[in-house]
């Protein structure tokens, strides 16, 4: 899938206008709205669901001393072949996958930023986004433990990119009982979503996931090439249709070190560990 894991930034003015915006603190902070749904997390090989449920003892949502906060990136195809960055998306919805009531509406007034307070610590979220134009998303899963997190950021791309670029790997976008990740490997100082790939790195994941799933490598175009065996200077790789579960992911190029991610495969979504919070260099 043409994920925008490292999409071709705006012009230089453009990006700094991107980047001049605080993600991590700007925003209101939304009010704790009802619980909503979220798609149920599939049983297959990879594991059970551990986060929700009648089960688990509600850790204290809502009432944490932590707030995350970021930013969201939209991305629509106008036309064949060229990805455009859009500011004017209206309605979108930022919640906690793991306590959905925690929840936030982006306006275009707001510049897509949201800030989500209440985070209890000692637990792990992941942070998903919905808008009926755009392929719901999902953030890496991060453990909350004595500090907030910001920066985080969404690169949420359209129905229409999502269809396109899965069929470049044989993949179905629409299958609802499939899931989709993808991360950008990002060379060292990555700050904002149009952080430099690092090149020649190879991903794994544990568990690991057939060969016709992936990984799949981007070129130079922000297009999957199945051909490629190595990230690129984009530093996108994709992992198409995979069994629901939790995965572990890992970078590997020569003596470098990078971090390692966890990214829950929920059916129907495509989860995407966008920079800055990416496989990002160890430094």
């Amino acid at each position: 899938m043409m994920l925008c894991c490292a999409c071709a930034g705006p012009s230089q003015d453009d990006a700094a206008d991107a980047t001049s915006t605080d993600a991590t603190s700007a925003g209101e902070t939304g009010e704790t709205g009802e619980t909503g749904e979220t798609g149920e997390t599939g049983e297959g090989e990879t594991g059970e669901d551990e986060t929700g449920g009648d089960e688990s003892p509600d850790p204290g949502w809502g009432e944490g001393p932590r707030t995350i906060s970021g930013r969201a990136y939209f991305f629509e195809m106008p036309t064949l072949g060229e990805i455009e960055w859009v500011t004017d998306v209206d309605g979108a919805e930022v919640f906690v996958f793991e306590a959905p009531q925690l929840r936030v509406s982006l306006s275009q007034d707001e510049d897509h930023v949201f800030s989500i307070e209440g985070i209890p610590d000692g637990v792990d979220v992941t942070l998903a986004l919905e808008h009926p134009d755009f392929y719901p998303l999902l953030t890496a899963t991060f453990p909350v433990d004595g500090a907030d997190l910001s920066g985080l950021s969404f690169q949420a791309v359209s129905h229409t990119i999502a269809t396109g670029a899965a069929a470049l790997v044989g993949a179905d976008a629409s299958d609802p009982t499939r899931c989709q990740m993808a991360t950008t490997v990002s060379a060292a100082g990555a700050e904002d979503i149009w952080a430099i790939g690092e090149p020649d790195a190879t991903v794994t994941t544990d568990p690991a996931v057939p060969l016709e799933q992936g990984p799949f490598y981007f070129n130079t175009d922000v297009i999957p090439d199945p051909s490629l065996m190595a990230t690129t200077t984009d530093g996108g790789v994709l992992i198409a249709d995979a069994e629901p579960g939790v995965y572990t992911w890992h970078a590997t190029k020569d003596d470098l070190e990078f971090e390692a991610l966890t990214l829950r495969c929920e059916a129907g979504w495509l989860t995407n560990a966008s920079p800055p919070w990416g496989l990002n260099l160890v430094e």
